[in-house]
């Protein structure tokens, strides 16, 4: 079976792709629940699932594995990525480069993975922007719907800080915190710890034998090697791939 022909029971049931598609939001309305009752021992927690969540949709939406049409794929893409504060179109650019030329020169993605730990660590919060730069030169065809939704982040900023300001609400502002601290440790948990940690560590045999209870933002790190090869899967059926599909050649994923 090639990657990207896959089986009906490797697509997931309409009820499957309505829990995909709700689980972020259906998150975000419970953080902003919460953190309007003044409850942020829950609320942030909350924020940061959202922020996993929206990740987990927003790379299956890059590789159309959500099984929607192209322009619901698109208008998904735009919305999960505003769920981080990012440009969806823009990431998806850099993830299918880092697909084409994995650790590659090339590889603007994948490069916090060959470098060594302590220079993610300082230089990963200031990854995302260059990422935000190498896909505008790279996808010149995308460029305005990258700047558009560049613009929608700005907005969301702008009306978080006059919520705070006019009502006192931190509601916004605490949100964009956690997506901020999210964004700057992304290479270390996206990149640098998938493309180190081999399926035989005992930290991904745990999360590979927690994410068969559908815990896709588990699987995504647990199975890693496997997307590589299978990227039409979704995030959420990836333990079923792993089970039932050719494993990937070693040499394939660095």
């Amino acid at each position: 079976m090639q990657p990207n022909t896959l089986s009906a029971h490797l697509q997931l049931s309409p009820a499957q792709r309505w829990l995909e598609l709700l689980r972020p939001w259906l998150l975000l309305g419970a953080y902003v629940f919460m953190a309007g009752l003044g409850w942020w021992w829950l609320a942030v927690p909350l924020a940061v699932a959202v922020c996993l969540s929206g990740f987990v949709q927003m790379h299956d939406a890059m590789h159309q594995a959500l099984g929607l049409s192209k322009a619901a794929n698109k208008r998904l893409l735009t919305l999960s990525g505003l769920l981080l504060l990012k440009s969806g179109h823009g990431l998806q650019v850099t993830h299918l480069r880092h697909h084409a030329h994995c650790l590659q020169p090339d590889d603007p993605e994948g490069a916090p993975a060959t470098w060594r730990f302590w220079r993610v660590l300082w230089q990963g919060p200031y990854h995302i922007l260059m990422l935000r730069r190498e896909s505008l030169r790279m996808a010149p065809h995308t460029r305005r719907i990258q700047w558009l939704e560049t613009a929608a982040t700005l907005v969301l900023l702008a009306v978080f800080v006059a919520v705070y300001l006019w009502w006192g609400s931190l509601v916004g502002l605490v949100y964009w915190a956690v997506a901020f601290v999210m964004s700057a440790t992304l290479p270390i948990w996206a990149a640098y710890l998938p493309h180190h940690l081999s399926e035989h560590n005992p930290a991904v045999r745990a999360s590979a034998a927690t994410a068969r209870f559908w815990t896709p933002v588990l699987a995504s790190f647990a199975f890693h090697h496997v997307h590589h090869h299978y990227p039409r899967v979704p995030t959420a059926l990836l333990p079923r791939a792993a089970a039932e599909l050719p494993p990937p050649p070693p040499h394939e994923h660095p």
